[in-house]
């Protein structure tokens, strides 16, 4: 019996071996390293001039990741979200962006949200793209969908959002780092939009 199931075990990581050798090359056929813009580029892209830009901290704790779970129905994997800003007489930031960085298929790549002072999106750079397929999400008539979205909006593909064919995993990466920042920046700033919706 025992020489039975050392004979199974042993079919069983050779039958997986070649399994494994696959996904191997399927995610190194797939690897890409496109860097189009810094992020000091992709902000001027967005806002169009130099600001006087400042920083701030969250640290993702258990408490934080739930609530932006049950509010909008997203999953933070970073323990820390840096949100930029140039702050306002009034205590209200004039304008806000953030580096999202999402995965798509396989790999993970970085954009640039930017917002208004009304809390709405101002423009989208995608700053880096790691995969073979799925960069047509840099399209200005993809990104250009998102400008003037707002919280309170769906902002969903299929929905207020025509994801591009052959790129659905990236829209969608796309979708989810500005409703993230969307929601990151009302959990910082309330008074100048409601958190959850």
């Amino acid at each position: 019996m025992r020489d039975h199931l050392s004979i199974v075990a042993a079919l069983m990581i050779l039958a997986t071996g070649p399994l494994q050798a696959a996904d191997s090359a399927e995610l190194e056929s797939n690897r890409r390293d496109d860097v189009f813009y810094s992020e000091e580029e992709a902000r001027d892209r967005v806002f169009g001039e130099s600001l006087a830009w400042q920083d701030t901290v969250i640290h993702v704790d258990s408490s934080a990741r739930a609530s932006l779970h049950q509010a909008a129905g997203l999953v933070e994997s970073d323990t820390v979200v840096r949100i930029w800003f140039v702050p306002g007489d009034d205590g209200v930031p004039q304008v806000v962006y953030r580096v999202a960085s999402e995965v798509g298929k396989h790999n993970p790549f970085d954009f640039l949200v930017g917002l208004n002072r009304e809390r709405k999106v101002e423009g989208i750079v995608i700053l880096n793209y790691r995969e073979a397929r799925g960069g047509d999400v840099r399209r200005a008539r993809f990104l250009r969908q998102f400008e003037g979205k707002a919280l309170s909006d769906a902002v969903s593909v299929n929905r207020d959002i025509i994801g591009i064919s052959g790129a659905t995993l990236s829209s969608r990466a796309v979708t989810r780092g500005v409703r993230k920042t969307l929601w990151w920046v009302a959990h910082l700033w309330p008074e100048a939009g409601e958190v959850s919706r």
